[in-house]
């Protein structure tokens, strides 16, 4: 288990430089994108997967509505059986031994207050034109802050997050990965897949219309 940690840690880091040197750089919140990095030692195989709010409920901005909640729970609840999500080939005999299912919501915190009371201090100066200069700095600023906390509010997003963890009777018979999740949940657009071993290391794009990867010869 510590070797898929840090390979996967390693793998994370990585992947990033080979995908701008080789590909393109891909925004980890893009909708219709989702990542999943798969890894494996000895009878030991890990999926972990972060997708974007949209692509499971929709939306990616904080859930507060009741209806909004109870979309999240549901699909947590959908995370919580694999098979809704991939499935394996019997023949490896791979028994589930470790699950994490979690919702990642991130709300930008703001340092302007702190910045606009810096500006309080000046104007404190008896001198009026400096007086005014200070106003015509705080207006400057407000205009900033105003726009920043557009651009945070449009950074907000949730992110739902699952691992899994198997012990196998035979991993080497998983020659192929399926993903009902394309079908479990509509919204989905594209699972980026990065899969490891002691063999090496290779991606898949994989899409709806072929919701599997290959990977028969690369455990």
């Amino acid at each position: 288990m510590k070797f898929i940690l840090t390979i996967l840690i390693f793998f994370n880091f990585s992947i990033t430089k080979v995908y701008a040197e080789e590909t393109r750089q891909v925004d980890k919140h893009e909708h219709g994108l989702g990542e999943l990095n798969i890894a494996t030692e000895g009878d030991v195989i890990e999926f972990e997967f972060m997708i974007p709010g949209a692509d499971i409920v929709g939306f990616e901005y904080v859930a507060k509505s009741d209806a909004d909640i109870a979309g999240i729970k549901k699909a947590l609840q959908t995370f919580e059986n694999y098979e809704n999500i991939f499935t394996l080939p019997t023949n490896s005999r791979c028994q589930l031994t470790e699950k994490q299912v979690a919702l990642k919501e991130d709300e930008d915190d703001h340092d302007e207050h702190e910045e606009h009371d810096d500006h309080d201090e000046h104007e404190e100066h008896d001198d009026h034109d400096e007086h005014e200069e200070h106003d015509d700095h705080d207006e400057h600023d407000d205009h900033d802050e105003h726009e920043g906390h557009d651009e945070h509010a449009e950074e907000n997003h949730n992110e739902f997050y699952a691992k899994y963890s198997f012990e196998c009777g035979d991993t080497k018979a998983i020659n192929k990965v399926e993903f009902p999740y394309f079908s479990t949940f509509p919204n989905s657009g594209e699972l980026e897949v990065q899969f490891i071993s002691s063999i090496g290391s290779v991606s898949f794009e994989v899409e709806a219309e072929e919701p599997s990867i290959n990977i028969d010869g690369k455990i």
